[in-house]
């Protein structure tokens, strides 16, 4: 997804600090799929406990601009 404009209008109005829940819903997958993003794709998190994860908004959209180009 390498349009930053509709990028940019999927997250608007989102929090600063996604879920995975949050981004879930945006992007219309499981929590798997998140989790997989997460590990192996290199979404970049923040931990604010032992089994909870945090998305910035910003690290988010970047990696959407740059997911096209992740190799699977």
């Amino acid at each position: 997804m390498n349009d930053a404009t509709a990028v940019d209008s999927l997250l608007e109005g989102q929090p600063d600090l996604l879920t995975t829940d949050d981004i879930c819903t945006l992007m219309r997958v499981s929590q798997g799929t998140v989790l997989r993003w997460m590990k192996e794709q290199g979404l970049p998190t923040i931990s604010v406990g032992p089994r909870l994860r945090r998305v910035r908004r910003e690290h988010f959209r970047e990696w959407l601009l740059r997911a096209d180009e992740i190799d699977d």
